[in-house]
């Protein structure tokens, strides 16, 4: 009985409780919370140096090429090579005349 009081001590003092996260992290250090329906990030990164990829996606997972009005004003984003790489990470493409989402018609 005393070597299961010891080892259960032991166990107690020796575990770390640790914050998982569902899915793994982007390049941003950010993922998509299936339960909360967001987009959050989990680490701060320095702004990205490649100011002038040609498509960008910022932290609300936009999608923004050089027509976007939002596009010089990212500081924090992932780059991508092309639109279709950047909607094909989960990203939405931004409306050019608003810099809002597209209305999709279905």
């Amino acid at each position: 009985m005393l070597r299961f009081t010891i080892a259960a001590v032991f166990l107690t003092l020796t575990t770390i409780p640790v914050s998982a996260t569902e899915g793994r992290l982007d390049e941003n250090g950010c993922h998509y919370d299936r339960k909360k329906g967001n987009y959050h990030c989990h680490e701060s990164r320095p702004a990205n140096p490649d100011r002038f990829a040609p498509v960008k996606k910022s932290r609300e997972n936009i999608c923004h090429d050089k027509s976007s009005p939002n596009y010089r004003m990212l500081r924090y984003f992932v780059a991508y090579q092309n639109m279709r790489n950047c909607l094909g990470s989960g990203g939405q493409e931004a409306m050019h005349e608003t810099g809002g989402l597209h209305d999709k018609p279905w």
